[in-house]
């Protein structure tokens, strides 16, 4: 059960790396490149995932290594909600920006 919650939240990380909000700021940041490197390594993470959902009934260390795997998305799932703040904190302050100017 655990390496099914495992599988759709890296699914939602997946979805988020690629929302066209996040690519605009992190190009924007000059962050692009890094985030390009980490939806090509989440996409390798989710084949692994697939083989190792399969061999965890048998073996403990890939059990072990789906936790860690698991903590490790967790921790990317903060750092996508740290870009979306400032995002969205800078799209906001360009708002402001723009709205005093034009009065």
């Amino acid at each position: 059960m655990a390496e099914l919650i495992l599988s759709a939240f890296l699914h939602v990380l997946f979805d988020r790396l690629a929302s066209p909000e996040l690519l605009k700021f992190a190009r924007r940041e000059g962050l692009g490149k890094q985030l390009d490197k980490w939806g090509e390594a989440m996409e390798r993470i989710r084949e692994v995932l697939d083989d190792a959902e399969e061999k965890q009934q048998t073996k403990k260390t890939v059990k072990v290594w789906l936790d860690d795997l698991r903590d490790l998305a967790y921790d990317v799932e903060d750092i996508l909600d740290e870009f979306a703040t400032e995002a969205l904190q800078r799209k906001l302050m360009a708002a402001e920006t723009q709205a005093s100017t034009s009065m």
